[in-house]
């Protein structure tokens, strides 16, 4: 194995695909693939920093990241049958940090395309040329992939701030979330993977049990909020139950979708086990419906879930996670210096990332006496928080552009609000946003606070400049730095949570009674947060949904539940004869 990609070095130094490109270019690893595979065996070192090193021209397929209005965009193309493809349509994307940017230009891919890359996953799959592939060589695989992560950290870094842009701490936070799975699962599979094989119940029978057989052609939808965690997690794992895989990341994050596919081909991934496609919405959509695809695995909305289940011939096709609608409920015991504490720590659940987390907190209850006390709290907490670019500092305390819903609509709702009998003599509890160099040309909102609201609070807004939309403001996933609070008791929140909130993901609770916490603990599913924040947590691991209700989360996380994705069961039986 020693030297293969070293020799192979000329072949990896690819012309940047940002400049003109056309017709079909065979991935150079797809002829050294079976020669590395051959000589592969149990005691092959992993790839080596110097091997790794080689790689940066062909990973990092792109000279530069465009930052300059005249200049051009990167061109991310499909990867399907082997081969890096354009298409006869393109679509160009705009940068978020500054919109006159073009950043990414992308394959408008539509059935054309999506019939290819199926027929290509498909077309492995019933060859049967997957079932000759050992666990031992995958895991060696995502060790490889881990390695390479590893060694070019900054870039990785620097990739996901210029597409997504994110505080080195948040882009830490993806970055690591990628590394750390795949070490995680590469390290549990062989345990987790297991079949049981059960004692000598009659002579002559022998009995055994395997959840953990191929489901067949997989489907990866994956989202725009974290472009490392969120596919490295879902493809180490479909790769790992040795599926045939499509990759469809987000739009937003095409650079990285191409980097993510070059990489597992670095680290060894047979060619033919991938696919990736580029594209937008119903064009595409056969990715997920076609009879051919056995599993999608989506991380994205409800509606996008919704739209898929009604088009799928069976229904668990489909594996969903869904965003959150996060709330915490605060005790009235605390002092005023715990009291500050508690706000620092809830305005970084609301406003990092710039409130485009699953688990970001969307709102705040407890007793009208602390809801007074803390609201001025807040406030001051707020006011520290910038509004800029944040790639262009190292501070933490930032909110930058919103990626998701229009930046009025955070005015919209404050100006519907604060007008309401029960908010007459209150005032917009945020500072006033001024427009910089920095954010002239972004989507930016100042951080808003609305107060007084109930379950039942409703506004109509002009949704996405798509026409008007009603909707509930407690229970709405709103992706703006809008922070709600609601006067409510400790038994009325549990309630709430349970019952009324269909899209609750981390409830945060502050309270030293312990009465309080233990209900909280037989009552409430998904991530419980005591004295915490709503925004994740340390470990990665899985979680569902804090109420009963159609939102959760697939069990992504812990090692067995997300091969699982990826897998049937067998009940077997063997006689002698």
């Amino acid at each position: 194995m020693k030297g293969i990609i070293l020799k192979k070095k000329a072949g990896l130094q690819e012309p940047c695909p940002g400049v003109p490109y056309s017709g079909n270019r065979k991935d150079p690893f797809v002829d050294i693939w079976p020669s590395r595979r051959a000589s592969w065996n149990l005691f092959m070192p992993n790839i080596s920093d110097e091997e790794i090193k080689t790689l940066r021209r062909y990973l990092f397929f792109y000279r530069t990241l465009n930052e300059d209005p005249a200049g051009k965009p990167n061109f991310a193309p499909n990867f399907i049958g082997g081969s890096w493809r354009g298409s006869k349509t393109r679509e160009t994307l705009n940068a978020h940090f500054d919109r006159r940017v073009p950043i990414i230009e992308i394959p408008d891919s539509g059935a054309k395309e999506t019939e290819e890359a199926i027929g290509a996953a498909y077309g492995y799959w019933t060859s049967l040329e997957w079932t000759k592939e050992t666990l031992a060589y995958r895991k060696w695989v995502i060790q490889n992939l881990s390695r390479i992560l590893n060694y070019y950290y900054e870039d990785c870094l620097r990739e996901i701030r210029h597409q997504i842009p994110k505080t080195r701490l948040e882009a830490d936070k993806d970055f690591w979330e990628a590394k750390r799975s795949a070490d995680h699962l590469a390290g549990a599979a062989e345990k987790v993977m297991e079949s049981t094989v059960s004692p000598q119940m009659i002579y002559g029978h022998h009995y055994w049990r395997n959840q953990f057989l191929p489901v067949g052609v997989s489907t990866i939808l994956t989202p725009m909020n974290f472009i490392y965690g969120i596919p490295v997690i879902q493809l180490a794992a479909a790769y790992l139950a040795g599926v045939p895989i499509i990759f469809k990341g987000h739009p937003f994050a095409a650079i990285t979708n191409t980097t993510l596919v070059r990489m597992f081909l670095a680290a060894g991934a047979d060619p033919r086990s991938i696919q990736k496609i580029e594209g937008f919405g119903k064009k595409i959509e056969g990715l997920a419906t076609d009879p051919r695809v056995a599993r999608v695995s989506l991380t994205g909305s409800n509606e996008t879930a919704e739209h898929i289940q009604n088009k799928l011939p069976y229904p668990d096709k489909l594996f969903f996670e869904g965003g959150g609608c996060n709330w915490a409920w605060i005790d009235g015991e605390y002092s005023h210096a715990e009291l500050v504490r508690i706000a620092e720590r809830l305005s970084s659940a609301k406003l990092s990332f710039s409130s485009h987390k699953c688990t970001t907190l969307h709102g705040i209850a407890a007793s009208r006496e602390t809801l007074d006390r803390l609201l001025p709290l807040l406030e001051d907490e707020f006011e520290k928080w910038k509004i800029t670019d944040p790639r262009k500092t190292e501070e933490n305390k930032v909110i930058g552009p919103i990626m998701v819903h229009e930046p009025a609509n955070v005015r919209h709702i404050q100006v519907e609000m604060l007008s309401r009998p029960e908010n007459e003599t209150k005032d917009t509890l945020a500072g006033v946003w001024i427009p910089n160099e920095e954010t002239r040309y972004g989507k930016y909102a100042a951080p808003q606070i609305i107060p007084n609201i109930t379950p039942e609070s409703e506004i109509t807004i002009n949704w996405d400049k798509k026409g008007e939309r009603t909707f509930k403001l407690a229970t709405t996933e709103l992706f703006l730095p809008v922070l709600v609070t609601m006067e409510m008791n400790f038994e009325r929140f549990i309630n709430f949570c349970l019952f009324e909130n269909p899209h609750s993901l981390s409830t945060s609770l502050y309270t030293r009674d312990s009465s309080k916490i233990e209900s909280a603990k037989r009552l409430l599913g998904g991530m419980l947060k005591i004295n915490d924040g709503t925004d994740g947590a340390l470990e990665w691991e899985e979680f569902g949904g804090s109420g009963i209700g159609p939102s959760g989360n697939m069990g992504v996380g812990e090692a067995e539940t997300t091969i699982k994705i990826f897998c049937r069961k067998q009940k077997g039986r063997f006689i002698e004869f």
